[in-house]
């Protein structure tokens, strides 16, 4: 019989990101069987007269529920010199999050039961941050057979992915994909553009592609991406999350298709929020990602898209590279940032301290907003998870190579100090840091 165990936060300053206020509280939670549960939050609550019962006093610090990832890579196995599964979750954990989907990036592809069981069994026992699969398309990504996504999702399989296809996948394959997304309750996520387009250059075409003689990557991939995506959630009357928007055109399409009714939900990442295309001249190959950044006017567009409603959620877009593949040549470069322990300080510093979105809005994009997406609830309240966040919005931290917990270090934030910090976390009420 495992040990129950209660444990009581006292002075506790609770963020409700719904009812846009912050009341100064206690929290009582129960661990049981491997569960943290809340049993309750009021002013003042008695200690439990149960032996092993803990007190802990928060003093006046701030919590809010901790943050679903809709959208990153850990490549283990495979391709463990940029991040091993170990390194990702710890990542994932100091950057606030309790719960990850992983992009189908591994190799073998989790294209079957066996990998996805597999995975999940080693996932639980091992490490405390949930992980969630997204499964490939296509089996090994090769854009010709379908994966049987009902096995998949058997296995536990949470959504499944048309990015990474190694080619551009036919409107039928995804419409087929998107019915049985439909049926089985599977997120179905809409490739975030054309492969046959984004592989023509290093950086945004334009004025940055001009001046660095760089054939440079179009816009038009990503509005085509778009275009299907909104296409394909009408014609089935079906949900369809299209990840990345990059655009102040896409943000235009995406305000007017859910005016429509079109069931489109989407998300950005902060480098698109926090840089325009010239970060490119300061940070070189860091800054080389895919989509690339845009023009100041799609930045901005983008920062409006997450204040009005438009953009549902904020991502990080974890993309981790080795110093190998990031050195030398801009062309011959990879694309992706790392992003985990970076995303809630680039929305701080990026959004919430210029005055662009309130701290509420920060944590709805980063917490509760996309684990709705996922048919999940991470708001606190009594019956649900203990997954908590302490955050201090005005704590500094310049980013370096020795202070990531990811094995790799590529991102354009590297060497900046943002504000806004994690403190402590409890996954599942289980104390983390």
């Amino acid at each position: 019989m495992m040990e129950e165990r209660y444990t009581l936060i006292k002075n506790l300053r609770l963020i409700d990101a719904q009812g846009k206020k912050t009341d100064g509280c206690d929290l009582l939670f129960l661990l049981k069987e491997g569960t943290g549960t809340v049993v309750d939050i009021g002013k003042n609550l008695p200690t439990p007269r149960v032996d092993g019962t803990q007190v802990v006093n928060a003093h006046g610090k701030t919590a809010c529920p901790a943050f679903t990832d809709l959208r990153c890579s850990i490549p283990d196995p495979g391709f463990v010199h940029r991040e091993t599964m170990s390194t990702g979750l710890s990542a994932a954990v100091t950057g606030g999050y309790c719960r990850v989907l992983l992009a189908p990036t591994s190799d073998p592809l989790p294209d079957n039961g066996g990998i996805v069981r597999e995975e999940a069994e080693k996932c639980k026992k091992m490490w405390d941050c949930r992980v969630e699969r997204a499964v490939p398309l296509t089996l090994g990504g090769k854009g010709e057979t379908l994966c049987n996504f009902e096995e998949l999702q058997k296995a536990g399989a949470a959504a499944v992915s048309a990015c990474g296809e190694k080619k551009d996948p036919d409107f039928e394959k995804l419409s087929t994909a998107l019915e049985i997304c439909k049926k089985t309750g599977m997120l179905f996520i809409a490739p975030a553009g054309e492969k046959s387009i984004e592989n023509h250059g290093s950086v945004n075409r334009g004025r940055m592609s001009k001046l660095l003689k760089d054939r440079g990557i179009p816009a038009v991939g990503e509005l085509l991406a778009l275009s299907k995506a909104i296409l394909l959630s009408k014609s089935l009357d079906a949900p369809v999350h299209f990840p990345l928007v990059t655009l102040s055109e896409s943000v235009k399409m995406v305000t007017k298709a859910k005016e429509e009714g079109i069931k489109l939900s989407c998300g950005t990442a902060p480098p698109y929020f926090s840089f325009s295309e010239e970060e490119i001249l300061l940070s070189g190959n860091n800054a080389k990602l895919l989509p690339p950044l845009r023009e100041e006017k799609d930045r901005l567009a983008v920062i409006e898209g997450l204040s009005n409603g438009a953009i549902d959620c904020i991502c990080s877009d974890h993309t981790p590279c080795s110093e190998s593949e990031k050195r030398g040549e801009r062309g011959k470069a990879a694309f992706g940032a790392v992003g985990l322990e970076t995303a809630f300080a680039a929305g701080i510093t990026h959004l919430v301290l210029p005055g662009y979105l309130s701290l509420y809005r920060l944590i709805e994009l980063m917490a509760l907003a996309p684990a709705r997406i996922l048919k999940e609830d991470a708001s606190i309240r009594v019956g649900g998870r203990c997954d908590l966040a302490f955050i201090d919005p005005t704590g500094e931290l310049v980013y370096s190579k020795s202070n990531l917990r990811s094995r790799s270090c590529n991102t354009p934030f590297l060497g900046r100090a943002l504000r806004g910090r994690i403190t402590g976390m409890y996954v599942n009420g289980i104390k983390q840091f």
